[in-house]
């Protein structure tokens, strides 16, 4: 799944290429997010069963 995203990831870049060059803020947001949705898939291929955060913040609400 995670090499998935990479590809989809690169094709969204090439695709949306301009509009991110355009302004810095738009690239390192995309950047950002990027690194982000990589650690989460890095963290889930570790350890699958680990508690989500929602479930997290369900039992902290409780």
């Amino acid at each position: 799944m995670i090499y998935a995203f990479g590809i989809l990831l690169i094709l969204s870049f090439i695709r949306q290429k301009e509009l991110l060059l355009k302004k810095k803020r738009n690239l390192l947001l995309f950047l950002f997010l990027s690194v982000c949705g990589f650690t989460l898939g890095i963290v889930h291929l570790v350890s699958p069963y680990i508690p989500s955060i929602a479930y997290a913040i369900e039992k902290y609400l409780k």
